[in-house]
């Protein structure tokens, strides 16, 4: 009898096993503890966290026939702490420095129809589609996370999404949700969210991609404590643009209009930042990030406040096995929101290891 290749077995199945593990160590000029307004994975200051173990294992599509596929990503860490779902394993998290639960958990199926390219099909818990940003490490430049992914993107949602691949530039993709960060249960009574996306390549090359999102509903992101409306429409556009292989640029605009927030009304907020990468070498990467966001209101933050954020970091990638990414960044604001609201600024300086099997 033959020895079976369990590596083989699974690429016969078109199946694929893998994860990685991230920890890192954050200074912050507000002392330690956990900072007044958080937009950042790495919100405890002066000490050392384990962000994410995470495993993954996936079934991909064979896009040229029909086919089906399945995604289980399961994470420990502070991470899942952070951003724990309703309904999930630890709700509500114990410690807020380490908890576990599935940040993916879906079936899929592509369709050969409509067009050359296709639809695929995905029910379950899964990633939003919305963002350049991911919550999981590998996918993201810097180890901390900018206002806009933190506040008005929902990160991870149970629902439906349809893609349709009308040609090799264009995706049209739409669906339901559950409401903000779900694990197949609902948000609220009527948290049945709408989203939609289509993302347009100029050219074949596919150098420039132009995306515009639309998401709605009641609770479809979330809101400060207490502040929640009726109902929420957040959209949002971005441009990635690859000016050579030594320098990409991505610029992404936010804007989140709420009704019926208790106390205010008829709310509104927006967010801009900008991202440039520079390949230095193949092992080198050198990121800037600028990000402007206004909270009107105090919807998000529990601070009527205009934030700013810029961002300067390293990814050094020695081999495929590591990333190390040191950054300094400055935090603002027009008036007292960090350290407990009694000071405009923040600095923190952080560096993450990741490393990735």
């Amino acid at each position: 009898m033959e020895n079976c290749n369990f590596g083989q077995c699974l690429k016969k199945y078109n199946i694929r096993a893998y994860g990685w593990a991230e920890g890192g160590y954050t200074y912050s000029s507000s002392g330690p503890g956990l900072m007044t307004v958080e937009p950042r994975l790495n919100r405890f200051g002066d000490e050392w966290l384990c962000n994410q173990l995470a495993f993954v294992v996936e079934k991909q599509l064979d896009k040229e026939c029909w086919s089906w596929g399945f995604n289980m990503t399961y994470w420990a860490g502070a991470d899942p702490s952070t951003i724990q779902p309703k309904g999930g394993l630890d709700d509500p998290p114990g410690n807020p420095r380490f908890s576990h639960d599935f940040r993916q958990l879906y079936l899929s199926a592509h369709a050969p129809i409509l067009t050359e390219g296709g639809v695929d099909l995905k029910v379950g818990r899964m990633g939003t589609v919305i963002g350049y940003n991911s919550a999981l490490a590998p996918y993201r430049p810097f180890y901390s996370i900018d206002y806009q992914w933190f506040y008005f993107q929902d990160g991870a949602f149970t629902g439906a999404l349809a893609t349709w691949h009308v040609n090799k530039q264009l995706d049209v993709i739409g669906g339901v949700t559950l409401g903000a960060n779900t694990f197949f249960t609902e948000r609220s009574d009527n948290s049945y969210c709408p989203l939609a996306e289509i993302n347009y390549w100029l050219t074949e090359e596919k150098k420039t991609l132009l995306s515009a999102s639309l998401y709605m509903g009641e609770n479809a992101i979330f809101s400060a404590p207490g502040l929640a409306g009726t109902w929420v429409t957040m959209g949002e556009l971005r441009v990635e643009h690859n000016w050579c292989k030594y320098h990409d640029q991505i610029v992404q605009a936010d804007m989140a209009c709420d009704t019926n927030v208790p106390g205010r009304g008829n709310t509104s907020c927006w967010s801009v930042w900008n991202i440039n990468r520079f390949h230095l070498t193949k092992e080198l990467d050198l990121n800037f990030r600028e990000e402007w966001f206004r909270d009107q209101d105090g919807t998000r933050t529990g601070f009527d406040a205009t934030f700013a954020e810029t961002t300067v970091g390293f990814d050094y990638h020695p081999c495929k096995f590591l990333r190390i990414r040191p950054e300094v960044r400055g935090d603002f604001a027009d008036h007292d929101t960090f350290n407990d609201a009694t000071k405009r600024s923040q600095l923190t300086a952080a560096v993450d290891f990741l490393i990735q099997f």
